[in-house]
């Protein structure tokens, strides 16, 4: 099939009372190396006052420019989706309405569609602009990355350097690093996934996330698709912002973003950088298929050291909990079996289940390969869903799975002292073939 070159660039921005910063970012689009009969601009206004947007509108610009304004404040999500309906580009590139654009930003989003016969995502770099690059900005002149250095590395990488070797970074959720404010794509795919979901409403974060990770999987999910671009560069502008309300509303989005996508690549999402969220992905698939393959983490062999929890509802995570007749109510996080209702493919450090749903939740040695944030929220979850924690602890699950990049907790003594001081009700039981480590509720 021959590759044609995309049609014109549509840069899509959401603004919502700041017509200050929005100058800015069209002022900067000036300067763009990419012709202006390549591109357009569509300004969506989200339900804030158009008056102070009207001077804005009367300014002229090598592009052709469009404004609109929603009928109420409904939340960049709606603003994004009516820009995307609005847009007449092959390609759409969404910039944030405070994110200024390098001079060859759009020439390089544009031309990495270019010639592409299969729909893929370019991210771009954001810096974290700071009082130099506000006045430089404000005063016309040239806004580059001489003017940042390394103070203000893009966030999602945190150190400076690990954007030279993206694609190690990428791999395993890259849609984790593909946020709104400087990322491109065909518009036929973000019509294609239903657009952006329109439930985070006003509140801040993750309708981007939850975009990208529907966009993912459209794509079969394929890592490749994703493209990370350390010279497509955006500049963030500083801002006076409300941090308590920002994490407020991160939380709650959080929360819905989990429930809409239930399974582990979204559960392993977090305040950590996404760089974070790949690296604890691409882990814990990996212990996943090395238990499932050798047969740690059977329920079949623990279940006799539990045989109390017969006939009761419990959340097993485990191996081969379809050979074992659980109980009424119960449900499970086999990774082995398809996903069902009562069969999700998540780790338990969060779970859609009610307070008090079970009588217990049980773990067969998967517990042992969690990393410390994920083992603390993994028994405080399952403390709200049920009224006793029971850590099964076998011998010889260490010795079948001799993997030195998965490190396993060797022995329930290195662990207990630990886990009494967090949680002094626990106990031990103790045979032949290992340990019980229970945690009733207080």
């Amino acid at each position: 099939m021959p590759s044609r070159a995309p049609g014109r660039l549509s840069v899509l921005i959401p603004t919502y009372g700041d017509a200050y910063a929005l100058e800015l970012v069209l002022r900067m689009l000036d300067r763009q190396t990419l012709a202006p009969d390549r591109f357009e601009v569509v300004v969506v206004n989200d339900g804030s006052d158009p008056a102070p947007y009207q001077p804005l509108l009367s300014a002229v610009h090598p592009y052709e420019l469009r404004f609109d304004t929603l009928p109420a404040h409904l939340g960049r999500a709606a603003a994004r989706n009516r820009a995307v309906e609005l847009a007449t580009g092959e390609v759409v590139c969404f910039l944030d309405g405070d994110v200024l654009a390098e001079p060859t930003l759009l020439e390089r989003h544009l031309a990495f569609h270019d010639g592409r016969d299969e729909p893929a995502v370019l991210i771009g770099k954001r810096y974290e602009g700071d009082w130099s690059v506000l006045a430089a900005a404000a005063g016309g002149e040239p806004v580059t990355t001489a003017l940042v250095g390394d103070r203000h590395e893009d966030f999602r990488f945190r150190v400076p350097g690990r954007d030279e070797r993206p694609r190690d970074w990428l791999t395993g959720a890259p849609w984790a690093f593909a946020l709104t404010n400087n990322v491109s794509m065909p518009r036929r795919v973000v019509l294609d996934v239903g657009g952006f979901d329109e439930a985070y409403g006003t509140r801040w974060g993750f309708e981007d996330t939850d975009l990208a990770y529907r966009i993912h999987r459209h794509l079969g999910g394929d890592d490749e698709r994703f493209c990370y671009d350390a010279a497509a560069v955006g500049f963030h502008l500083p801002a006076v912002r409300d941090i308590t309300n920002l994490q407020e509303d991160y939380l709650v989005n959080l929360q819905l973003f989990r429930d809409r996508h239930r399974d582990l690549a979204v559960e392993v999402v977090d305040l950590p950088a996404p760089t974070e969220v790949s690296r604890k992905l691409r882990y814990y698939r990996r212990m996943l298929a090395h238990c499932a393959q050798r047969r740690v983490g059977w329920l079949p062999e623990a279940w006799p050291r539990v045989e109390d929890l017969a006939g009761r509802p419990v959340l097993c995570q485990a191996f081969g909990t379809d050979q074992v007749v659980l109980g009424e109510g119960s449900a499970t996080l086999d990774h082995g079996r398809d996903v069902s209702k009562t069969n999700l493919h998540l780790l338990g450090t969060w779970t859609p289940f009610s307070d008090d749903e079970f009588d217990a939740v049980v773990s067969v040695d998967l517990w042992r390969f969690l990393e410390q944030r994920e083992l603390s929220r993994f028994l405080r979850q399952s403390l709200r869903v049920a009224r006793e924690v029971v850590l099964v602890y076998t011998e010889d699950a260490a010795s079948r799975l001799a993997e030195p990049d998965l490190p396993v907790l060797t022995t329930p003594d290195l662990f207990l002292p630990m886990l009494r001081r967090r949680y002094p009700q626990a106990v031990r039981e103790s045979d032949d073939a290992g340990s019980v480590l229970r945690i009733p509720r207080t």
